[in-house]
């Protein structure tokens, strides 16, 4: 049986798969904490990996679908071709509790969802997002990884350091091409956003795609870079910049189930690739990136502040 056609169905924070082990209580039949977790990662909420075991990052999946589904925000999967529709439904049919508990009616709302082909709603904020995926070019030499979105625990702060007029076309280009990464080019644009100057933020890769932005922390990294001059610039980034690259990183923190600590971090603070420790046992930087007058902790705070008031929100 599906776990959305089981009339006594209550799932919640501790619940197993009968077939996980070690067995414990409440157990459930089947694997329908599996098909919730799958579920869920479908329409866009972060139930983290699909194990069969009903865990905090379940449980906060699920509030957020409930939030969600309470409200009448609505937005269609994406197609090959265009951004998903967003519209609003007059009446939604959920009123259930916002309470982590996977109950019948949760339970069908999700069934619905899936029907109608919806997704998680953007946060709607200010700053918007331009999708031009299909406008960048590729390395046809080479292909780019694929990973699960939910195996992205790190969100990785970059600069450019190029000159102001050095876009995300530009970035591109440079990136496919022969470069200082690879005599052989990237697969793809190195950044999953790009951040202009201005705020503009500009989406270039899918979340599954795994780009060449920070070493062995590709497969499990989501880069986003600001176009900013880094080397020898007196200034930090403006103010609109930053402001915006703190709602993405707060949207993508939403999305994923990320926390701004320890999950968001500017390259230069990825051991390896930014930094390595010396044989007296004290950190040299290899990387200023983002910009040394980027404060990444202040970041971090204003990023948290941004997805307090993003699950606050109806």
């Amino acid at each position: 049986m599906s776990y959305d056609r089981d009339p006594q169905l209550r799932l919640l924070e501790g619940s197993r798969d009968e077939k996980v082990r070690p067995n414990q209580t409440p157990n459930v039949p089947d694997q329908y904490v599996q098909d919730l977790q799958r579920d869920l990662n479908a329409l866009g909420y972060a139930a983290g990996k699909i194990d069969g075991w009903f865990g905090p990052r379940t449980g906060d999946a699920v509030r957020a679908f409930q939030r969600d589904a309470r409200g009448p925000r609505r937005q269609e999967q994406a197609s090959a071709l265009q951004a998903g529709r967003r519209f609003t439904e007059e009446s939604p049919v959920y009123t259930g509790e916002v309470n982590g508990v996977v109950d019948q009616a949760t339970a069908l709302e999700i069934r619905r969802w899936k029907e109608h082909r919806w997704q998680r709603p953007d946060s709607g904020g200010s700053f918007p997002i331009e999708d031009i995926r299909d406008r960048l070019p590729i390395n046809p030499n080479l292909t780019a990884r694929i990973r699960q979105p939910n195996h992205i625990d790190r969100l990785v702060l970059h600069c450019t350091d190029a000159p102001p007029t050095w876009g995300a076309m530009a970035c591109a280009t440079y990136d496919v091409h022969p470069n200082h990464i690879s005599a052989r080019g990237c697969p793809t644009i190195t950044y999953t956003y790009f951040v202009n100057a201005d705020g503009l933020v500009q989406k270039c890769l899918s979340h599954d795609v795994v780009s060449w932005h920070a070493g062995d922390w590709n497969f499990r990294g989501l880069g986003i870079v600001l176009a900013y001059r880094a080397t020898g610039n007196a200034a930090p980034p403006p103010t609109a910049q930053l402001e915006a690259a703190a709602e993405l990183f707060a949207r993508l923190c939403d999305s994923l189930g990320l926390l701004p600590v320890p999950n968001v971090v500017g390259h230069r603070e990825l051991k390896g690739t930014g930094y390595v420790i010396d044989a007296h046992g004290q950190v040299k930087l290899r990387k200023e990136c983002p910009g040394l007058k980027v404060n990444l902790n202040e970041f971090r705070q204003e990023t948290a502040r941004r997805l307090t008031s993003l699950k606050a929100s109806p």
